[in-house]
Parts: C-alpha cells; sequence; structure tokens
C-alpha cells in the first residue's frame, strides 16, 4: 500500500496576511521614588500615546523583573545607583526581549549608560520620552 505524503500548502493571500500582522505593544513600566514625577510620566504618556503605564517604586519593580515578561521599563533618575543597575541587570538577564529607557537627571550617567537602549533627559520635556516610548514600545 502506497501512502502519500501530503504538505499543507497556504494561499499567497493567507502567507500575505500573516507578513502584516502588527505587534501588540509592550507593556510600560514606570519605576522611580518620586510619586509626583511617576504621576505626571504616566499622565503624559497615556494622554499622547495611548499606552497604558505602571509607575512602580524600585521595591514594586523588583517583584517584575524576573518573570520573563516583555515590557518597556522607564527607570527614573531618582532610583539610587546601585539599585538602578541592579533593576536592569535583571531585566537584562530574565527579559532579553524588554526594551529599558533610562531618564537621565543632573548627573551624567556612566557605565550603567550601557544598560539602556536610550536614555532621555529629564529636562528636555514629555516629548522626547513619548518619542522614545513609541519607538521603543513595539514588541520584536
Amino acid at each position: 500500500m502506497e501512502t502519500k505524503n501530503a504538505i499543507a500548502m497556504q494561499s499567497p493571500a493567507a502567507a500575505r496576511d500573516l507578513v502584516h500582522v502588527r505587534p501588540s505593544p509592550l507593556e510600560v513600566i514606570s519605576a522611580g521614588r518620586d510619586r509626583e514625577i511617576l504621576r505626571r510620566r504616566e499622565r503624559a504618556i497615556a494622554g499622547r500615546s495611548q499606552l497604558a503605564v505602571r509607575s512602580l517604586t524600585p521595591e514594586e519593580a523588583e517583584k517584575f523583573v524576573r518573570d520573563a515578561e516583555a515590557r518597556l521599563w522607564i527607570f527614573c533618575y531618582t532610583i539610587d545607583l546601585g539599585r538602578l543597575v541592579h533593576l536592569a541587570c535583571c531585566v537584562r538577564r530574565y527579559s532579553p526581549a524588554s526594551r529599558l529607557v533610562l531618564m537621565r537627571g543632573r548627573r551624567e550617567p556612566g557605565f550603567e549608560a550601557t544598560l539602556f537602549h536610550r536614555i532621555v533627559p529629564a529636562l528636555e520635556g514629555p516629548e522626547s520620552l513619548i518619542e522614545a516610548v513609541s519607538q521603543l514600545a513595539v514588541a520584536v
């Protein structure tokens, strides 16, 4: 008895439709010490980009860094350097698909700058942040 191997073929239209599937936006987490800065940042991003933002303290963010979900992380300059490096390294290790943004304060970033996809000067206003978020918030 002869067995035929059949390969399921997709129609060209179905294959073309698969190529144009838009990736979903990453969840945005904003971490920092100053609740007022976090609240203003959350309003600015949500108001201009239609993305939902979850604002957390560094201690609260610690619960999310190891779950391997891809997210867009925005780290505020109000986080002390040791905690900032620890959180960024954990995100990089457990969720390589995540994107990291550092909001730069008055202090110039040092070696920790290599951990981030983008560094945005906080004094430039929300437009710079919105641009960075719009570019980085798409899942790869």
